[in-house]
This record gives C-alpha cells, sequence and structure tokens, in this order.
C-alpha cells in the first residue's frame, strides 16, 4: 500500500511538471541585392511585421504544439515544416512556407493543437506595398 501511495504521488508530480513542446528559432536572410519582398505563408501561421534597424531581415518563429511529446516537435523542427524558404529571382525575393500541406498533427489525447507566430523584422528602407509585399524606399 506504501509503495502504491509513492508511486501514485510520483506519478502526479511527473504530471504537474509536464508542459507543452514549444520552440523559437531565428533565420537571417540577407536582402543586399534585393528590392521587394513578398511572403507566401500557410495560412494557419499568424504573421507579424515588425521594422528594426538591421540590414539583414530576421525571421524568429515560435512554435507551440499541445498533447504532444517534445520531441515530436523536434523531429517536425528538422523536416523544416515551419521555415519560410527565400526564392530569389533577380531583385526580388519570396519567403515561401517550406511546408505548404501540413498535416494534422496526433497527439497523446487526440489531434493536437499547433499554433506558430512567425515575427518578421523588415530593414528600416522596406516600406510596406501591400499585404504580404515590401519594397526598398531608397536606392
Amino acid at each position: 500500500m506504501k509503495s502504491l501511495l509513492t508511486l501514485a504521488l510520483m506519478g502526479w508530480a511527473a504530471m504537474s511538471f509536464a508542459q507543452d513542446s514549444a520552440d523559437i528559432f531565428h533565420k537571417t536572410v540577407d536582402v543586399d541585392h534585393v528590392n521587394a519582398i513578398s511572403f507566401d505563408v500557410y495560412g494557419k501561421d499568424q504573421v507579424e511585421y515588425r521594422t528594426w534597424p538591421g540590414d539583414d531581415l530576421l525571421i524568429e518563429t515560435t512554435v507551440q504544439i499541445k498533447n504532444v511529446q517534445q520531441d515530436i516537435l523536434d523531429f517536425y523542427m528538422k523536416q523544416n515544416r515551419y521555415v519560410l524558404k527565400p526564392q530569389v529571382n533577380g531583385d526580388q525575393m519570396a519567403l515561401v512556407s517550406y511546408d505548404k500541406t501540413r498535416r494534422m498533427v496526433k497527439g497523446t489525447e487526440g489531434s493536437a493543437l499547433e499554433e506558430v507566430m512567425i515575427v518578421v523584422y523588415m530593414p528600416e528602407d522596406f516600406a510596406a506595398a501591400g499585404e504580404g509585399q515590401y519594397t526598398r524606399k531608397s536606392r
């Protein structure tokens, strides 16, 4: 009986310290030879654009998946599920979600809730030219 109670308390303690899997990663993109930037981001991702005094474009991606183990998120990170891939054509760049057909993540209790927040820090010499479109102010 005593060992059963101890086991139950250890299980409760382990569950109370359990957290949802989450990660933040950063990526910089050189935009020295680019005059126009467009974004084609997976539809369910949240995207926020901010200006900053840097010369490069900085992408900060926060991923949280509820009801999964951390190694599931690590697997998806290695598969580039949340990466914006630059595609350059002359002086124009498109940043496109690497995985545009994301399948549902199966969690420990049914399907998992996946939240992706992307913050794009645009250099100050770029201005908004439409939704997800930016052009260089001067060169």
